[in-house]
């Protein structure tokens, strides 16, 4: 027979020439010799294709004359392999575990080890809605994706469809969709507002986009502080910056943010961007002291709430709350209840139902008003109604 031979062949092949690398889930390992052991991975070599690395959680074995080395990284390999085979199959609750244990030592390093690391535990924070936990992992996820001149990376891990629909990543930015620098006034807002995280090997372009983050907590706040500097030409920094200062408690600052977030809009975006560029207007206007901007507000509010509905419920949810919240403000305690009955029955679970001042709402100041109080299906108040036609009329 010659079964056993071909099987000893293709065994052979996948190890490499020399058989010092095999892979696991019997992926070809890529051709040559290992040259180096790390942190990060193995590296591969020939004179013919050059050098790459392959990330820990790939690695199954290295034998020949780097066993001794890589020894000390069999728990790193396993580890990262069983924490993104249970992302992989939807286990979350099991697979952030471990990818906190390997982030304690991988955040701040880069390589496809520390990016599979970190973006791993982004995806299970960001499932159980830890946004503001998210942002450091997402931060160091940018950070370890930037390559140096070192060896090219082999072959990084793809996500499977069903994992990859999970959170919108811009391939051109490495902005999350499912992460804007927009914030409520939650418990975890203020520690994350008052939590540093820029750490000391990140690089500039992570560094501000840290600060802003923290700087739209902290104005959710009430601080109101000046708005960092813009000194970066980067695309990502610009658009969060932009943003960031549509939001801001200082006059200028907010106007300036709100032209150049209209701007944008007129360039007609979609998905996301449309997204965080509608909300970040909206509340721009609701911030105004003049009641029409701030009624302008609560349409593009509610315009959010019906255009993005499905492609990103987050922003959907927490548009919906500030809405509710802004009409009772201005004195429309028939809309507002039923903005926040629909964002409590539609949307449980979404981290604006423990917001504050969606937790605690007065009754009406009357059993006349709570007999006019919209319910669910039969009508609501003449702003949010006129709010929904226009959203939907201008979104198919």
């Amino acid at each position: 027979m010659m079964w056993p031979a071909v099987l000893l062949l293709t065994a052979a092949v996948c190890a490499g020439p020399e058989g010092d690398l095999v892979l696991r889930g019997h992926e070809p390992a890529p051709v040559g010799q290992v040259r180096e052991v790390g942190p990060e991975g193995v590296v591969v070599g020939s004179a013919v294709a050059g050098s790459v690395i392959v990330g820990w959680d790939r690695v199954l074995q290295v034998g020949g004359d780097h066993a001794p080395e890589a020894a000390a990284f069999e728990q790193v390999a396993d580890e990262a392999w069983r924490a993104s085979a249970r992302l992989e199959r939807g286990d979350t609750p099991a697979a952030e575990p471990l990818f906190e244990r390997l982030f304690a030592k991988y955040q701040g390093a880069r390589g496809p080890t520390a990016a599979v690391v970190a973006e791993g535990l982004l995806r299970c924070r960001l499932h159980r809605n830890a946004h503001t936990l998210a942002v450091s992992a997402w931060l160091a996820w940018l950070n370890a994706r930037r390559q140096g001149d070192g060896p090219q990376w082999y072959q990084p891990r793809a996500w499977t469809a069903d994992e990859q629909a999970t959170i919108q990543i811009d391939a051109s930015t490495g902005l999350i969709g499912d992460l804007p620098p927009i914030w409520l006034d939650l418990p975890a807002v203020r520690v994350f507002a008052g939590a540093s995280m820029e750490g000391g090997s990140f690089g500039p372009r992570e560094q501000s986009l840290a600060v802003l983050y923290r700087h739209a907590a902290q104005t959710e706040l009430g601080v109101s502080e000046p708005m960092p500097r813009p000194d970066s030409n980067d695309e990502a920094v610009r658009l969060v910056w932009d943003v960031v200062a549509a939001q801001s408690l200082i006059d200028t600052e907010r106007a300036a943010g709100r032209k150049a977030v209209e701007s944008r809009l007129r360039k007609e975006p979609s998905g996301w961007l449309e997204a965080w560029l509608r909300i970040a207007l909206a509340r721009s206007l609701v911030r105004e002291p003049d009641p029409e901007q701030q009624r302008r507000g609560v349409i593009e509010l509610i315009r959010v709430r019906v255009a993005h509905d499905r492609d990103d419920p987050y922003l959907a949810g927490l548009a919906l709350a500030e809405a509710a919240v802004t009409l009772r403000a201005m004195g429309q305690d028939a809309g507002a209840g039923e903005l926040r009955r629909e964002l409590l029955d539609r949307f449980p679970g979404h981290p604006a139902t423990l917001w504050d001042r969606i937790v605690v709402w007065p009754a009406p100041a009357s059993a006349d008003a709570l007999m006019h109080t919209p319910r669910a299906g039969t009508g609501a108040s003449p702003l949010t109604t006129d709010a929904t036609r226009e959203s939907r009329t201008s979104h198919g």
